[in-house]
């Protein structure tokens, strides 16, 4: 072992237990917005092999009939927009710029998710097409973004964003809620929803990068809302919590 990584060893080991704060409170289920509600689901309920706060799947449907995926573009329309000040800074000055960012991270989520589900491991065909028999129409909106802020109010860097010390003081976060429906019926097929914060990294202050760690967020759902689809290769949908780079 290198001689530098024992201090981040010693830092991962005093901090761990007040960084698993904030990990709880990333990782807590948030009250469900309209999106969820109108479907009338039970969101206290989970699925053992997800690893989301919450998820459901129909009882009375056999998914094995399901060959075909119809994938949304991700919704803000349910957004907690009143939550926008837990992300102000220099580069989120208003509610205006923090919407707008927003809707970028919903894009680069479409494109993740979309990628995500015309893996060759997926059970599912990506289509537009939803006439085909055994088609599912997945939604997912976006409910909750907390922003890393690239500086403290007194111009100072802020700690990395999923580093050990963001965890304690209030890591970038996110919250989503989903449901699929029979394209056919009208059905529905399943629901899920989360709050994650990002994964925990030991990292090297002079090499930290600030960006992207809602989108690392989204990238981690993307696989593994591909990898529930196909239970026989993925008995359990795993997680990512602690990391060294």
């Amino acid at each position: 072992m290198k001689p530098a990584t024992l201090p981040l060893l010693a830092a991962a080991t005093l901090t761990f237990g007040l960084g698993s704060c904030g990990l709880e409170k990333s990782a807590t289920r948030p009250e469900p917005t309209q999106f969820l509600k109108a479907t009338g689901t039970d969101t206290s309920q989970r699925v053992a092999r997800l690893p989301f706060e919450h998820s459901w799947r129909n009882p009375k449907v056999d998914m094995t009939k399901y060959k075909y995926i119809v994938v949304r573009p991700v919704t803000t329309a349910f957004l907690r927009s009143e939550q926008w000040e837990e992300s102000q800074s220099a580069t989120i000055p208003n509610k205006r710029a923090y919407l707008k960012r927003c809707a970028a991270l919903a894009k680069h989520w479409d494109k993740s998710l979309n990628k995500a589900l015309s893996s060759p491991l997926c059970m599912f065909y990506r289509t537009t097409d939803t006439s085909k028999s055994g088609t599912l129409i997945f939604e997912v909106a976006l409910t909750e973004v907390r922003f890393d802020r690239p500086e403290t109010a007194t111009g100072a860097p802020a700690a990395p964003a999923g580093s050990l010390v963001s965890a304690v003081t209030g890591p970038p976060s996110c919250a989503f809620e989903s449901r699929s429906r029979d394209a056919a019926t009208g059905t529905l097929i399943t629901t899920a929803a989360d709050r994650r914060g990002p994964e925990i990294k030991v990292v090297d202050g002079a090499k930290h990068n600030l960006a992207k760690p809602n989108e690392d967020i989204c990238d981690e759902w993307s696989r593994q809302m591909m990898e529930r689809s196909n239970i026989d290769i993925y008995p359990t949908v795993k997680r990512s919590w602690f990391s060294f780079f």
